[in-house]
């Protein structure tokens, strides 16, 4: 079975900068830089298409890039700019924590049947527009368009074996709804 199409939204990576990292002073040198201690304990960074949050321990978070390839370019990138800056940096190796895909389904769904049937999913349209389904850890929002949000994920691997099971188990589901008596 050929997968559908789906789209990388966010990747969030973490890793380590330096052993540790002086704020004050980055804020100082970087005039788009946000740091109040007081409120958060990271430097706030909005560059290169992508948000950073850097910690004292020297350690970093990068979200909104669209691929894992990229976000590393973009840490990259961040490194490159505190070294012009002043500031003493490693090269960066990151760490995927998580990935956010959208996919269309190409199909609509009956999502109040297809609950009924999935074992682990729920549906309230009065909370929630979607139907919620839990593959592991990861929970899958499917809406009745045929199109699903899936966060969680942490390699591209995992992204295609999820939409792959994802599309198992509505094939299915719908194989049982079919089955379902029409009250005429």
């Amino acid at each position: 079975m050929e997968l559908p199409e789906y789209k990388v939204q966010n990747v969030v990576v973490t890793g380590r900068l330096a052993p540790s990292l002086d704020l004050v002073d980055i804020n100082n040198r970087i005039v788009d830089s946000v740091y109040e201690p007081g409120k958060f304990p990271a430097l706030r960074i909005k560059m290169f298409g992508v948000g950073f949050l850097l910690y004292s321990s020297g350690n970093f978070v990068c979200s909104g890039a669209r691929g894992t390839d990229l976000a590393q370019v973009k840490v990259d990138s961040i490194a490159e700019l505190l070294r012009d800056k002043g500031v003493e940096v490693g090269n960066p190796k990151v760490e995927v924590r998580n990935i956010v895909v959208s996919v269309d389904l190409k199909r609509s769904l009956r999502l109040h049947e297809l609950a009924y049937v999935i074992p682990d999913s729920e549906y309230d349209p009065e909370a929630f527009p979607g139907m919620k389904l839990r593959k592991g850890s990861t929970r899958i929002l499917v809406f009745r368009t045929g199109k699903a949000i899936i966060p969680g994920l942490r390699t591209i691997e995992e992204v295609e074996s999820t939409i792959g099971w994802l599309e198992r188990t509505l094939d299915s589901a719908e194989g049982e709804v079919d089955t379902f008596k029409k009250p005429y």
